[in-house]
This record gives structure tokens, C-alpha cells and sequence, in this order.
């Protein structure tokens, strides 16, 4: 009887606390806030993806990239393979097809004009007649990279009228095996009212000695070309490299770009704002590495053996400007990170999106309202609603219904058993 009695008095506590008009109200303002939260924070993330105005859902087609079969003859082999572009049409996502067991990476370039050759497969040499325009790279079995919303890039025009695809192999494979990996292009037709470009840092030489724990190569440059604004960014190294950093400074204040292992998926990963780079801005990227586990000092180069230090920056532009900006940072120069970026990169990183302000009121919100809440379903409830056994170091609130003889028999049964 007494469990039975237990189980009846909860029950018809909850049902008091519920009802009353204090908790109700509490209770529907923390809701109501929370919902405000969530959809703040969805039109805060939405806005960063989302530069312009909505764009109206577009048909995508592919270009299926793939090598025709190809052997491996020898480690480190290169192979390259060229995709003619005979109209305008905007680059939307890319889709990597192959395996980081057999690739070890491969890049995407767009070119004005390429060697005439016999056959549209070639191992070795330059990918472009003229420098080529890094469009897309990949490596380490990284997922599938969209664009944002009014977000492509632009191909077929006069600058890029072939693509070529850059295939690392890294291992000699058996003369019987036929490899066919690549990536599916996919793109529209409709122009977008932004265009997409890649800033790379790229280290073109330089060793480190083994056995040291903590080796860094740093590459500065002063940015002189027209406004961009940066939305993503991908790392790139080989064997011994820990951690790879991108940093802005504008008007000598310092801002993290990224910061990721290149040991990783090295895919495109999103800044956590969009971050807009000035003509006289400066733009610097850092390679830490670990030579512990090494006996021969390992230098900068294009084989897997060798290191690399590559940080991808990609950003958009106005499609009504001229041309999409594109640059390339080889400036080897020694830089300091302000104390502050050291100790707080984290909070440089995340305080630069209003979403954390409305993190924090949801949290205070959510620290006032749930007390509250809490005081008013134990404490304010009418009297009649609610019991506490003295045992617990409560006082006995509980009053049974003067109508309900039952409850008035089994509550002075329950309290003389104290």
C-alpha cells in the first residue's frame, strides 16, 4: 500500500506542478527561446555558406574524369590527363573517385592552352603551356567538396579552356593491375553572381634535420591584389608534418584562417567565418613537423619521401569584377604570431561569429529560466500539490483533497507509519 500510495502522490504532484500558471509560463519562455536559438544559429551558419541571395534550385551535369586504365610502372608516377572545354559552364562540386592506397593525391588545373600530344594521357611534365590555375586538389580518401549557394567557378572562358587532371600515383603497382580513378566534375550552366578562386602557399625548398620534435617553415606574403573573401581552406604535406596554420593580418590585427593535421582527409574544410582579404593585408602560413622517428635529413620535393608544405585558400569574388584574382605564396620568411593568437587561437577563431553571442544568451537563458523553473515545480506550487518526506530534510508540504476520503485515510495511515 504504501509504494502504491508513493506512486499516486508523485503522479498527481506532476499533474499540480504542471498546472500551475507560474511553471507553464516559465516553461513556454524557455521554449520559446530555445526555438529562437535554433533558428538563429541556422540562419547564422546558413549566411556563411550563403554570400548572396538565395539561388533558385539549378540542374547539375558531370564531367566523369577517369584514367583510361592506366598501369603504375614505377613509384612516384604522374600522370596527367586533359578534358577540353568547348563552351562557358560553372564548376558547382567535385566528386573524388579513386583510393588513397593506390593515389596519393591528385589535382585539378585549369589551363589556357596544353601541348599537342598523340594521345590526351601523359606520365610526367607540365600539366599547361602557361602556369596552370589550381582549381581542385585531394588527397587521403578526403569526401565530396561542394560550393556554397552563388558560389562556381567559371571554366571554358579564354583563360581556362582545357582541364587537366594531375594523378599521384605512389607506389609501383603489377604490370597486370589497370587503375581508372579520377573525379566527376560537377557543374551548371546558369552563372552564379560569385566566382571561386585557390590562394596557395606553397614551399619550393627546404630541409630538416632529424631527430627534432618541433620544426617550423613559415611563408609570408603581402597580398596587393583586389578584395577577396576567404570561405575554406585545405592542408597539404606528406609524412612528418603535425600541424598546418593559415593567419591574416589587417591593420596589425591577426586573425586565424585555419588550422588542421594534414595527416587527416585533406579536404576543402570551411572557415568558421568568411574572412575578407585587403590589398595591403598580409597572409602567412606555418608547417610544423616531427623528425623524431627519422635518420636522414628530409627535404622539400615531389615524391612521397620528400616533404611539402601547401596551404590551400579558397575564396569568392564578385562575378562582376574583371577577373577571379589567383596568387601563389612561395615567400619563405621567418614570422611571430602575437602572444594572444598562441594562447587564444581557439577564441580568435570562434569570436569572429555572432553565433557565439547567441550561444552564450541561450546559455544564460537556460542557467535562469531552468531554475526557475525548477524553484517554481518544488517551492511556489500550491501547497495542496506537492509532498516531501521529512527524512529527506524536507518539509511535509502535501495536503490530500478534503473531498477524497480515500487519500485522507492512506495520508494519515502513511504519516503515523513516521
Amino acid at each position: 500500500g504504501k509504494q502504491w500510495y508513493q506512486r499516486r502522490v508523485r503522479v498527481r504532484t506532476r499533474i499540480a506542478s504542471l498546472e500551475s500558471p507560474l511553471h507553464k509560463s516559465s516553461t513556454i519562455m524557455f521554449y520559446l527561446l530555445l526555438a529562437l536559438f535554433q533558428a538563429v544559429m541556422c540562419v547564422d551558419v546558413v549566411s556563411q555558406n550563403q554570400p548572396a541571395d538565395d539561388l533558385s534550385s539549378q540542374n547539375e551535369d558531370i564531367v566523369a574524369l577517369r584514367m583510361p586504365e592506366v598501369t603504375i610502372p614505377h613509384n612516384d608516377t604522374y600522370y596527367h590527363l586533359q578534358h577540353e572545354l568547348t563552351e562557358l559552364v560553372y564548376i558547382t562540386g567535385y566528386k573524388p573517385q579513386a583510393n588513397s592506397s593506390t593515389v596519393h593525391h591528385m589535382l585539378l588545373y585549369g589551363c589556357r592552352s596544353v601541348k599537342t600530344r598523340a594521345t590526351k594521357v601523359w606520365i610526367g611534365g607540365s600539366p599547361c603551356e602557361e602556369e596552370p590555375k589550381i582549381l581542385w586538389s585531394w588527397a587521403l580518401d578526403a569526401a565530396q567538396f561542394d560550393m556554397p549557394d552563388n558560389v562556381t567557378m567559371e571554366v571554358g572562358n579564354d583563360d581556362i579552356q582545357f582541364l587537366v587532371m594531375e594523378l599521384h600515383y605512389k607506389l609501383a603497382q603489377p604490370e597486370e593491375y589497370r587503375d581508372s580513378s579520377g573525379v566527376d566534375v560537377l557543374f551548371t550552366k546558369t552563372k552564379t553572381r560569385y566566382q571561386a578562386g585557390i590562394y596557395l602557399f606553397m614551399a619550393v625548398h627546404g630541409s630538416f634535420p632529424p631527430h627534432e620534435p618541433n620544426i617550423q617553415m613559415d611563408l609570408a606574403c603581402n597580398y596587393t591584389s583586389p578584395e577577396i573573401h576567404v570561405f575554406a581552406f585545405r592542408t597539404h604535406a606528406h609524412n612528418y608534418a603535425t600541424m598546418i596554420s593559415g593567419y591574416l593580418e589587417h591593420n596589425e590585427s591577426w586573425s586565424l584562417i585555419g588550422q588542421r593535421d594534414p595527416r587527416l582527409p585533406e579536404m576543402f574544410v570551411s572557415t568558421y567565418t568568411i574572412l575578407d582579404v585587403h590589398p595591403g593585408d598580409t597572409l602567412y602560413a606555418r608547417c610544423e613537423y616531427n623528425t623524431t622517428a627519422v635518420n636522414t635529413t628530409i627535404v622539400i620535393g615531389n615524391t612521397h619521401r620528400d616533404e611539402m608544405c601547401n596551404l590551400y585558400l579558397m575564396y569568392y569574388v564578385d562575378s562582376a569584377e574583371e577577373d577571379v584574382v589567383r596568387g601563389t605564396c612561395t615567400n619563405q620568411e621567418k614570422f611571430y604570431v602575437p602572444n594572444i593568437m598562441n594562447s587564444f587561437a581557439w577564441w580568435e577563431l570562434y569570436i569572429q561569429s555572432r553565433m557565439v553571442w547567441i550561444m552564450l544568451i541561450a546559455l544564460i537563458a537556460s542557467l535562469v529560466f531552468c531554475p526557475i523553473g525548477y524553484c517554481v515545480r518544488i517551492y511556489w506550487c500550491p501547497s495542496n500539490s506537492y509532498y516531501k518526506r521529512p527524512n529527506d530534510g524536507f518539509e511535509k508540504l502535501f495536503t490530500p483533497d478534503d473531498d477524497d476520503e480515500e487519500d485522507e485515510i492512506l495520508y494519515k495511515s502513511y504519516k503515523h507509519s513516521y
